[in-house]
């Protein structure tokens, strides 16, 4: 069973011939339809469709007048593509501790904020709604902007509102390993009407959509059966490397075409993983040395993150659920390193955060796709509570 299979069905593999076969790749009206669901799915007043989930960051950021000189508080335990699109637009990044949900607090971003901070970007990880009221809050006191960032959490809620439709601006992604996982792609939004009036983006180069495609098929959507094609193909970059940078571009139509066909499941899609996280919570729930971390109501439930509590120094079990359950067929992983403790960014750490650093390590992310069926999680359950016996 690979990892983050995406969740596609009969319309997203028409919707992508019909672009093909109408030779509407690049541009069509597929963008406009996709623009337009977003609008009216979080009530926002205006969107920007790009060609990655960085880019729609950069472009919330720029929007906001974040710029050189600048400090955006982020959290630290996080996906490192979250920095390059604060670099890019001159502006530098201030580490921020999470709090017991591995989500940054209006606490911990308080404790970061400086006189330079222009900006707070609030991910909501693993598709778990962050308490990004009380955040607003915070910076609103201290004239902040805040960007949400909804990329994990495409059909979240915060309180009955959409995850992406607070502060002051917020993106989306249809990249790898997202809850709708299409071929690339990201959407900046904000209900402030005209906040993106004059940014245009040159449209997508032509052959790199149709690559995108081929390879989301190959490595993510049919990985059940290509796997063994790995060692043929370029290595995909670790959770813990530099990301690969992004390109300055629209979103192509057919990613619009594939990421519509998403966005109309997304109800069915976000369903289905609740169901795997209550189902998770009801067999490893009461285990000893096995802490779930717990997802909000609302929550779009990305993954079941875990944390295994070691029995002494030296001990590490999250490592061996890990090997377990990949010898037994399961692709699982562990979570991120914390940012600030990685050689690329480590000129921007500004001293401990405890609370990333004391839990990353023994973190395990269990895979809630709707492919994942509940037998499979049984099995996955079973093979947990014999690792750390």
């Amino acid at each position: 069973m690979p990892l983050a299979v995406p969740y596609w069905n009969g319309e997203t593999y028409r919707a992508a011939l019909r672009s093909i076969a109408s030779r509407q790749i690049l541009s069509g009206p597929e963008l406009g339809r996709l623009k337009s669901l977003v609008l009216s799915r979080i009530d926002a007043a205006d969107a920007l469709l790009c060609g990655s989930g960085s880019l729609a960051l950069e472009v919330a950021l720029a929007a906001c007048g974040v710029g050189r000189g600048d400090e955006v508080v982020i959290p630290s335990f996080c996906c490192s593509a979250i920095v390059p699109p604060i670099v890019n637009v001159g502006a530098a990044p201030v580490f921020a501790d999470v709090g017991e949900d591995l989500n940054i607090t209006a606490g911990t971003v308080e404790d970061a904020c400086t006189k330079k901070t222009k900006a707070v970007i609030v991910p909501h990880l693993f598709g778990n709604p962050a308490d990004i009221e009380a955040i607003e809050k915070i910076a609103r006191s201290r004239n902040i902007a805040v960007i949400d960032d909804a990329a994990q959490a495409l059909g979240a809620t915060r309180n009955g509102r959409a995850a992406g439709s607070f502060g002051d601006a917020g993106i989306f992604s249809f990249g790898a390993e997202k809850v709708c996982s299409g071929i690339g792609g990201g959407v900046a939004v904000s209900r402030r009407e005209g906040l993106f009036a004059g940014m245009c983006l040159p449209p997508p180069r032509t052959a790199s959509p149709m690559l995108q495609f081929v390879s989301t098929l190959i490595r993510r959507r049919w990985r059940r059966w290509t796997f063994p094609l790995d060692s043929l193909l370029p290595a995909e970059a670790e959770p813990d490397e530099r990301p690969v940078s992004y390109r300055r571009e629209g979103m192509a139509n057919i990613a619009a075409a594939v990421a519509l066909t998403l966005a109309r499941a997304l109800d069915e899609n976000v369903a289905a993983r609740r169901v795997r996280v209550r189902i998770y919570r009801e067999l490893l729930g009461n285990e000893e040395r096995l802490e779930l971390i717990s997802h909000r109501p609302g929550s779009a439930c990305l993954t079941q993150v875990v944390r295994v509590l070691p029995r002494r120094s030296r001990d590490d079990p999250a490592v061996r659920v890990i090997d377990a359950l990949r010898a037994d067929g399961y692709e699982i992983q562990g979570s991120y390193v914390p940012i600030h403790l990685l050689p690329a960014y480590e000129r921007w750490s500004r001293g401990p955060l405890p609370n990333a650093e004391s839990a990353w390590g023994d973190l395990v992310e269990l895979p809630c796709e709707p492919d994942i069926s509940p037998d499979h999680i049984e099995r996955i359950a079973v093979i947990v509570r014999r690792a750390i016996a």
